[in-house]
């Protein structure tokens, strides 16, 4: 079932008991996800506004199909989307304009979830992370495309705890001006594993445009193809522990150090 989100003018966009339809929209995306939509349902956006700040705990899509700027905002200390999904929910996001405005935490947050995609969406102006997805259990797979992680401290953090594996998919990205000492991205394995593939994509004016691994970690895996990375300290950094394969495709330079702390092997480009 779809529910509609609105803007707070006269007549639209009200969170009251029967909003939803086209014709009475409610405000914010919370009150829909809390009060309204059941598991798998999706939000629409009717105009372009400011929705608030989501805590999603059930399979969900959020789509933004053109109608201008939907805005999720976190206040000072919080996040913006934080998702608590469960092993096998699914969560799709689409075309929000997601701001930390220089005080929030992070932009999207995901501690369970099945799946996450996240589709043209901006994350920025974040105090720690743009993108942080660290699940402690089950097997996690994401897939972003379309999205500008650019001006916080790391712009997308892929990270798997405990018994979990994450895998990552990442197209047509842009990571640019994160972190003093953060990266564009950042892969590390503590549980069962960590993998990303980054292709058609670039990092520009980061600390550290892609890294890999940490010390006393293993099993976290970059591959990249197709991308730029450029003006960062260091373009690609690699820890002990992590490992970097490019499919030879790839213009990497006009960096401080273009690779750094390891080895970036060539992978077979089928």
């Amino acid at each position: 079932m779809r529910y509609r989100t609105g803007h707070g003018s006269p007549g639209h966009g009200a969170d009251s008991a029967g909003c939803g339809s086209p014709a009475s929209p409610c405000r914010t995306f919370q009150y829909v996800h809390d009060n309204i939509i059941s598991p798998s349902g999706e939000i629409d956006v009717l105009d372009p506004a400011g929705y608030g700040a989501v805590t999603i705990n059930k399979a969900l899509s959020i789509v933004n199909d053109g109608v201008g700027t939907a805005g999720v905002q976190a206040t000072a200390n919080q996040n913006a989307i934080t998702i608590n999904a469960g092993a096998s929910g699914a969560v799709f996001l689409r075309g929000l304009d997601i701001d930390g405005t220089g005080t929030g935490n992070h932009g999207i947050v995901l501690n369970s979830g099945g799946s996450l995609t996240i589709v043209n969406c901006v994350v920025r102006h974040f105090v720690l992370d743009g993108i942080h997805i660290e699940p402690a259990s089950g097997v996690t797979n994401v897939a972003i495309s379309k999205t500008i992680a650019s001006d916080n401290f790391y712009g997308i953090v892929l990270i798997s705890d405990g018994m979990a594996t994450v895998t990552a998919v990442i197209r047509q990205t842009t990571v640019a001006n994160n972190g003093s000492a953060g990266a564009g991205i950042f892969i590390d394995n503590r549980g069962v594993g960590a993998s990303a593939t980054i292709v058609d994509s670039g990092a520009f004016n980061n600390s550290i445009g892609f890294l890999v691994g940490q010390v006393g970690h293993t099993g976290a895996t970059l591959r990249l193809g197709r991308s730029v990375v450029t003006g960062n300290g260091i373009g690609v950094a690699i820890n002990p522990g992590g490992t970097a394969q490019s499919y030879g495709d790839n213009k990497i330079d006009g960096n401080g150090t273009d690779v750094g702390g390891g080895t970036l092997s060539s992978v077979s480009n089928r």
